[in-house]
């Protein structure tokens, strides 16, 4: 298992220690969320996005584990598991330039990276009975146990989680749909309730607020506050979106998502991971 770090004896990433200026930083806790550019370039991104487009079957034979709506796809193991880590695909889980810029916004070093799912949206030209152009309910994705009767709103607490856009994505490209502020919204809100963390069917209904899409080039990383209501845009455009969504938190996270122990890995796995990959993963340990 990984060694936890003692917050007080680990240097704290300072504003010019990354890819983000100290107005983007601003930027991210007054909005909420961020469009992080050219974590890839132009060539990774496309380089990625076939990797994922090649997980689909060639005759278009869908798995009926996999979860389909609304034009969107997200494939699933037939173990139900979610992760892609392939040797292909896991890269992507331990960019460098994506990292500093996540401990940037967490002010500490030792983070842990999960998720990796995967999203593709067709082109849907469906009517769609939500007026917001949206395929996905607004909702928050936190890990915050829902036995947890309030958040603590706390840095430590803070999940970062987003997605690679490994397509330029226009207006109705199927890109991701935020509440800008709508963290601070969740805070007030969640406050004035003794069980602010169960309000809403804990957060998955929030059709009572507005919404906006996050454009973005190939390349390009969106990330989001823990408590960012977000959706999915339909997608009206030819071009097929694929996206990778990863999560990061800090070590010391409060309720034990940045100590679990590592997922197995194979070889060929083992091969393609860096000296940060593995402590980003869990190998090995951040001191």
């Amino acid at each position: 298992m990984t060694t936890q770090l003692d917050p007080t004896s680990v240097e704290t990433p300072g504003p010019d220690a990354g890819p983000l200026s100290k107005a983007e930083i601003e930027q991210f806790w007054r909005d909420g969320y961020l469009l992080l550019k050219g974590i890839l370039s132009p060539a990774e991104a496309q380089l990625y996005r076939q990797r994922i487009l090649d997980i689909l079957p060639g005759d278009l034979t869908i798995p009926a584990e996999w979860h389909v709506r609304m034009g969107r796809i997200k494939p699933y193991r037939p173990s139900g598991d979610h992760t892609w880590d392939t040797p292909e695909l896991l890269p992507l889980f331990i960019n460098e330039k994506l990292y500093t810029a996540m401990a940037q916004l967490l002010e500490f070093p030792a983070l842990r990276v999960f998720d990796g799912s995967l999203g593709l949206s067709l082109r849907n030209d469906a009517d769609s009975d939500n007026a917001k152009s949206r395929s996905q309910g607004l909702h928050l994705d936190c890990s915050v146990p829902r036995d947890v009767d309030n958040f603590l709103f706390t840095l430590q607490e803070v999940q970062l989680g987003g997605c690679y856009y490994l397509t330029d994505v226009e207006p109705d490209g199927g890109g991701i749909h935020v509440v800008p502020g709508g963290h601070r919204i969740v805070e007030e809100e969640a406050k004035g309730h003794p069980r602010g963390r169960q309000l809403h069917s804990y957060w998955s209904e929030l059709e009572h607020l507005e919404s906006v899409e996050v454009t973005g080039q190939a390349g390009d990383f969106a990330v989001l506050h823990h408590l960012m209501p977000h959706g999915a845009s339909h997608n009206r455009r030819p071009t097929t979106r694929a996206a990778m969504f990863l999560r990061y938190v800090r070590t010391d996270q409060p309720y034990g998502y940045g100590a679990e122990p590592p997922r197995a890995y194979n070889a060929a796995q083992l091969e393609v991971m860096t000296p940060l990959g593995r402590r980003l993963l869990g190998l090995d340990p951040w001191d």
